[in-house]
């Protein structure tokens, strides 16, 4: 009877990728590249707008349910009876502009540091861009600064009003007077704004034009700095590409990891379908390339 530990060598356990040093060393070298620094920074940028542009999405959806819909206008202008409905309203509220704040506040903070570290043309594109956005969208700024209200005092200062009967309406604003009550929170140009919109501001018809500029706004910056910076990031991508090679055994260096995945995922539904697998490189099934 065969034993099967015959014919196995201990030693085996011991091998070592004659290319280990060089893969570290790539390592090193990839995570120190300014190439690799900006492309960080770049997915860094990226991940903060997108989680902001949903909550503002989330903001939106919020305050137009607020307004629109007859059962929370009228929970929103309850003053009588039970009114766990209304705080929970408000509550909502609270919290989405809570992460509203923190994100603009984020995407603001990011893109400006991001592109402090360009040329002068690109800090001086950038500048002209968002004074545009300031000039076409006053509250820009208010919103901006909204979230050092909210830093110092969390529970915005609520405001609501409206009819309810056959015409129904009803308005979500934040009170101008407590709003401008914290000296510290706003710039000149939200204060203006503020003291512009009288006794409240209405916040609803602020969130979507003020997404929609950023997007372009925000979306303009990934494409100039990846032109600007187009030799350190090939020859991040040259680095990257040696470690692939090394790490895959001289398979790939991975422009093709999509299409190698996408293939491995087409093999287990042939497998669950008792079909043969393909060979990636030939398309030819296995079994047939192995007894060839």
């Amino acid at each position: 009877m065969r034993n099967d530990d015959e014919g196995f060598d201990p030693e085996s356990l011991n091998w070592t990728n004659p290319d280990a040093q060089e893969i570290e060393d790539l390592e090193k070298r990839i995570s120190q590249h300014p190439g690799n620094r900006l492309a960080n920074r770049l997915d860094q940028l990226k991940r903060v707008f997108e989680a902001w542009a949903g909550f503002s999405v989330s903001f939106a959806d919020l305050l137009n349910k607020c307004e629109n819909d007859e059962e929370f206008m009228a929970e929103l202008m309850r003053n009588t009876g039970d009114r766990t409905k209304q705080q929970w309203i408000i509550r909502s509220l609270d919290q989405v502009t809570i992460a509203y704040t923190a994100g603009l506040g984020a995407v603001i903070d990011q893109s400006r540091a991001v592109v402090r570290a360009q040329s002068k043309t690109i800090q001086d594109d950038y500048a002209k861009r968002a004074a545009v956005i300031m000039k076409d969208h006053p509250g820009g700024p208010f919103l901006a600064k909204l979230r050092n209200y909210v830093l110092h005092n969390v529970a915005a200062p609520w405001r609501f009003s409206g009819t309810i009967g056959e015409a129904s309406a009803a308005r979500v604003a934040l009170d101008s007077d407590s709003l401008l009550e914290d000296k510290k929170a706003w710039s000149s140009d939200a204060k203006n704004f503020i003291k512009a919109s009288g006794e409240s501001v209405h916040l609803s018809p602020l969130i979507a034009p003020y997404l929609d500029a950023m997007v372009e706004h925000i979306r303009w910056i990934f494409p100039t700095v990846a032109q600007a910076n187009t030799k350190i990031i090939q020859d991040c991508d040259k680095l990257i590409a040696r470690q692939n090679l090394l790490l895959t055994g001289g398979v790939t260096d991975g422009h093709d990891w999509e299409e190698r995945v996408a293939h491995m995922a087409e093999n287990v539904r042939r497998a669950d379908r008792g079909e043969p697998q393909t060979d990636y490189r030939t398309g030819l099934p296995i079994a047939e390339e192995n007894s060839a």
